[in-house]
C-alpha cells in the first residue's frame, strides 16, 4: 500500500507539473515529436509525448489519433499528457498540430477496445408482461430502435403479449406507448424523431410514433401505383429511414424492395429479390443511398447473408457482399465471412454495422474496411451471462439499436431481456 501511495503522489506531481507555464510554441521552429508512453493503452488511457516546441497552452495543442481528437490534458512545451480517445481503430497514428505546423510520430500506438455487456430490462420470464421500473419489468424483446433523444423503442413479441414500449434508461422506466399491435423493426428518424415500424394487416399497413403526440400510435396505409406489381401478402419485417433522400425504406418476404414517402406514404418499388425474410435493414452514414440489408436462411440465393443495394440505382447494384449461403460462423474478410440466421443491423455513426447474429448467439461487427469480428458471445453456444468478452453469453439475439455515445442495445429474445453493450 505504501508504494501505490508513492506512485500516485508521483503521477499526481506530473499532472501538476504539466499545468504549470512552461515554454511558448515558436511559429518560426518545427514541432519535434521524439517518443510517447505507453504505446497500447485503453479509452481514457493516459499518453505523455515527448518532443520540443508544443507550447505551454492545450487549447492551442491539437492531437490526433488517427482521425480521433484527443484531449490535451496539460503541457509544459516538451512534454504532454493527452488521453486517447474512444474507439480510434487498432494500430493508431499520432499526429500533434500547434497553429499551422503539424508532425506525424511514425511508431504506432495500439488501442485495446473493452467491451462489456449489462442486462437493463427483463428477469428472463416471459410468461406475461410488466412495465414500469426496468428493475421490475418482464419483456420479450424481438426488435429495438434509438431516436435521436436516446429514447429506446422495443417491440414485445410472445403470443398474446405484442405490445410496443419505450425505454428511458435515464428514468429507468418501461413505457407501453401501444397494445395489441403485432409490429416489426421498427425505424428512427434522425432529424424528426418519428418511429415508423411495419404490421402485416394488411399489404401496405404500417405504424408511426410522433413524439410531438407523445407517441401515440397512428396507423397509416401506403398509396400503391394502379397498375403494376406488388406483394402477395403483408409480410414486411423492417423499417429504416434514408437521411439521404427522406424517404423510409421496406421490404417484403416476396422480395419487394420499396420506398415510401414520409408524408403522402405513396410507394415506388424499386428492387425485387429472391422471396425470403429479411429483418435487417440499415444505411451508412459515411455512404449515402447504399442501403445494407441481412437475409434469414430461407432466402434463397441471399440466404445467411449481407447484401447491399444503390437505391440512386437499383437496377445494376445489388449484390450478396459474402459468400456462403450455407450459414456458420467464420470472422475475417467480408466476401469469406459467415452468418447464421442474421437478424436486425443497424450502422453507427463511424461506419461499423452491428449484426445480431441469432443462431450463432452472438453480436457481430462489420468495420468500414469490409473486416467481419465477433464482438461478444460465444458461436454456437447459448446461454445468459453479462460481463466481458470471455463471459457474455447471448440466447437467439434478433434486435440491435445503437444510441448517440454508441451504446449498442440487444433484443436478446430468448432470454427475454434487453442488453446493453458498452463498447470503448
Amino acid at each position: 500500500m505504501p508504494a501505490l501511495i508513492s506512485m500516485l503522489a508521483i503521477q499526481s506531481c506530473k499532472d501538476k507539473e504539466l499545468t504549470k507555464s512552461g515554454s511558448e510554441y515558436d511559429p518560426g521552429l518545427p514541432i519535434e515529436l521524439t517518443s510517447f508512453y505507453p504505446d497500447s493503452g485503453i479509452f481514457q488511457e493516459k499518453v505523455m509525448l515527448i518532443g520540443k516546441n508544443f507550447g505551454s497552452d492545450p487549447k492551442q495543442i491539437r492531437v490526433w489519433f488517427n482521425q480521433r481528437r484527443a484531449p490535451v490534458i496539460g503541457s509544459t512545451g516538451e512534454r504532454m499528457y493527452v488521453m486517447a480517445p474512444r474507439l480510434p481503430g487498432d494500430t493508431c497514428v499520432i499526429s500533434v498540430a500547434v497553429g499551422s505546423d503539424s508532425v506525424v510520430f511514425q511508431k504506432k500506438f495500439l488501442y485495446h477496445t473493452s467491451v462489456t455487456v449489462t442486462t437493463i430490462a427483463g428477469n428472463g420470464s416471459r410468461s406475461e408482461y410488466r412495465d414500469g421500473d426496468l428493475t421490475q419489468s418482464i419483456v420479450t424483446p424481438r426488435f429495438l430502435c434509438v431516436d435521436k433523444d436516446d429514447n429506446i423503442f422495443m417491440i414485445n413479441r410472445e403470443a398474446g403479449l405484442y405490445h410496443v414500449a419505450r425505454i428511458d434508461e435515464e428514468a429507468n422506466e418501461l413505457i407501453t406507448v401501444a397494445r395489441d399491435v403485432v409490429g416489426n423493426v421498427p425505424a428512427a428518424d434522425p432529424v424528426s424523431g418519428l418511429i415508423s415500424f411495419p404490421t402485416e394487416t394488411t399489404i401496405g399497413s404500417f405504424y408511426t410514433l410522433d413524439p410531438q403526440e407523445f407517441w401515440a400510435p397512428r396507423i397509416r396505409e401506403m398509396k400503391w401505383p394502379a397498375t403494376g406489381d406488388r406483394p402477395e401478402a403483408g409480410w414486411k419485417h423492417s423499417m429504416v429511414f434514408n437521411p439521404s433522400d427522406g424517404y423510409i425504406y421496406t421490404r417484403y418476404y416476396h422480395g419487394h424492395i420499396v420506398k415510401i414517402h414520409p408524408t403522402t406514404y405513396e410507394v415506388e418499388t424499386i428492387f425485387k429479390t429472391e422471396q425470403g425474410d429479411s429483418y435487417g435493414m440499415t444505411f451508412s452514414p459515411l455512404e449515402p443511398n447504399i442501403l445494407y440489408m441481412s437475409f434469414f436462411g430461407n432466402a434463397g440465393v441471399n440466404a445467411n447473408s449481407i447484401c447491399s443495394i444503390d437505391v440512386t440505382d437499383p437496377d445494376n447494384t445489388f449484390k450478396k457482399l459474402n459468400s456462403s449461403t450455407a450459414g456458420g460462423h467464420r470472422d475475417g474478410r467480408l466476401e469469406v465471412a459467415q452468418f447464421r440466421n442474421p437478424d436486425q443491423i443497424f450502422c453507427d455513426q463511424d461506419g461499423n454495422i452491428f449484426v445480431a447474429d441469432r443462431s450463432n448467439h452472438c453480436i457481430r461487427r462489420i468495420t468500414p474496411e469490409g473486416m467481419v469480428e465477433t464482438v461478444l458471445g460465444m458461436p454456437g453456444t447459448a446461454g445468459w451471462r453479462d460481463g466481458g468478452r470471455e463471459e457474455a453469453l447471448f440466447n437467439n439475439p434478433t434486435g440491435i439499436g445503437i444510441s448517440s455515445d454508441g451504446s449498442v442495445y440487444v433484443a436478446d429474445f430468448d432470454n427475454n431481456r434487453v442488453r446493453k453493450l458498452s463498447v470503448n
